[in-house]
Parts: C-alpha cells; sequence; structure tokens
C-alpha cells in the first residue's frame, strides 16, 4: 500500500496508518456516508457526508473517531507525482497561489449539489481502478484521474477566491508575485538567477524573495528552482530529447552541469528517471 506513485482505497484506517509513517505522501479522503472527528495539528475537524478532506504531508494526525456507517473513498499520492500536477496547474491556472493557500487553510471543503454528482462520477472512476494493476497504463490512468479531480477542485474553489477574504492580498508584493510567476512560466526555468527576474521586473533580488515568501511562503530561488525541475521531468517523460537536447534547451552552461544539476534534485540520472518513468 503507498508503493505507487497513486494509490485508491476505501479502507480508511489503513491509509490514515499508512500515512503517519510515509512522510512524502498527500491524502485525499472525499467522505461518501456517515461523519468521521479527526485532529489535525492539534485542532478538531468534523468531516462528514460530501466533504473533502486533504492532509499534506506536513500535516499531523492525532486521535479520530468515525461513525460505523461512514464509508469513503481515499487517494494517496505521492509527492513527485502531486508535485508534477501542481506543475501544471501553476501554469494554466493564474488563481493557483490564491486556491492553494485557501486549500492549506481550509483543509475540509463541503461539496454542494453540482459538485456531489461530479464526486460520484469520480468515485466510480476511481473505483474501477483501485486494484487495476493489468498494466504499467493503470498508474498513468490513476495519474489522469486525480489530475482532473484536482482541477475540478480547483474550478470549486473559484468563487471562494473571488471575493478577496480580507487579509490584504499583499498589495505590491502580490502584484510582483503574479508578475513574478509570468515571467517564470515563459522561461520555464530556463533562467535560473533571481538577478535575472529581478532586474526585468525592477526590483532587488532582496525583495522579490521577501515578495516570494510573503505571498507563497517560499522564496523566488526555490520557486524557481521548483520549476525548473519540473520542465525538466516533463521533458525526460514526455520527449524523445538526449539530455545533451534538454541541457541546451534548458540553457545550461554544460552536459556535465546538467548532469549533476538531475542527479542533485532528481536523486538520479536522467537516463534513470526516464527509464523509471517509462515502466509507469
Amino acid at each position: 500500500m503507498l508503493n505507487d506513485d497513486i494509490t485508491f482505497s476505501e479502507n480508511l484506517d489503513e491509509m490514515l496508518t499508512r500515512f503517519s509513517e510515509v512522510n512524502d505522501c498527500s491524502l485525499l479522503i472525499h467522505c461518501k456516508s456517515g461523519k468521521m472527528q479527526i485532529e489535525i495539528n492539534e485542532q478538531q475537524y468534523l468531516i462528514g457526508s460530501d466533504d473533502l478532506l486533504l492532509c499534506r504531508p506536513d500535516l499531523i494526525i492525532g486521535n479520530y473517531m468515525r461513525s460505523p456507517d461512514m464509508q469513503c473513498i481515499v487517494i494517496a499520492i505521492r509527492k513527485h507525482a502531486l508535485d508534477d500536477i501542481f506543475y501544471m496547474c501553476m501554469r494554466e491556472d493564474n488563481k493557483w497561489w490564491e486556491k492553494s493557500k485557501y486549500m492549506l487553510q481550509h483543509p475540509v471543503v463541503h461539496l454542494d449539489e453540482r459538485q456531489q454528482e461530479a464526486g460520484q462520477l469520480f468515485n466510480r472512476l476511481f473505483h474501477l481502478y483501485i486494484d487495476d494493476n493489468r498494466s504499467g497504463l493503470s498508474e498513468n490512468i490513476r495519474r489522469i484521474f486525480v489530475q482532473a479531480a484536482i482541477y475540478e477542485l480547483l474550478n470549486w474553489l473559484e468563487d471562494s477566491v473571488k471575493t478577496p477574504v480580507k487579509e490584504p492580498k499583499h498589495g505590491r508584493q502580490g502584484i510582483l508575485f503574479r508578475d513574478f510567476i509570468k515571467l517564470l512560466d515563459e522561461t520555464k526555468g530556463r533562467e535560473r538567477e533571481v538577478q535575472w527576474y529581478a532586474d526585468r521586473l525592477a526590483v532587488s533580488p532582496k525583495y522579490l524573495s521577501v515578495a516570494c515568501n510573503a505571498v507563497a511562503g517560499r522564496p523566488a530561488q526555490t520557486v524557481i528552482q521548483g520549476v525548473c525541475v519540473q520542465e525538466i521531468k516533463r521533458l525526460l517523460r514526455q520527449t524523445d530529447k538526449s539530455a545533451k537536447e534538454i541541457c541546451v534547451q534548458m540553457n545550461f552552461p554544460s552536459l556535465s552541469f546538467f548532469c549533476k544539476y538531475v542527479k542533485q534534485h532528481l536523486g538520479m540520472s536522467a537516463g534513470q528517471y526516464r527509464n523509471m518513468s517509462l515502466r509507469g
């Protein structure tokens, strides 16, 4: 259990136990009936029918009680698989950061009538593939379902972030951060120096990092690095370009530097990562 990038299960007890043992996994729990009271980071949450609960790896799950009639489906997603999906979201949804921050502050989301109907459809699809391991394609199918479910969740959150929550939307820092993300989306991480982005945004590198920390909770260099790594992974998975071709496309000074960068951030060589991806 939880050895695959994406795992579906209806066994809540087992998944929560494994969640506490695996530190690079997120859980998405959809309660279909019944209810549960759960302690997350020393705060109590009540989960009822047609509620979604998002458990990130950094959360501490404490005691929980559930009613005998509780039924749910649990999706476990390993960190690197979730990073890939979030990278696509960040590129395609200009409200991604606001929505992701909303999800961090509100881990429980209640589904309205239309969302419940969509949730039932997703549940049927997930149920078909819980134990389906006929080929490596099954894992890819699960990944597509989860990506679609997260897109749908972000779509559901549209109204939640449409009216600004009355915390200042970071003012000038928020605008600067959005401009930074737009630039970063254009470069896909080919430019990796904070100074490069700061120059084009007419601010100092220090102020750009301060703005990134305020809005996204991470410094500019970390955001740049994350986008660069995800783009390299995408090129290795979705194209047949050689390491040398990707090195040139991603604007690395030399092939040896590129190989060291890949080894440092992926934990393996470019060839090993590509072979692992092809195996599903």
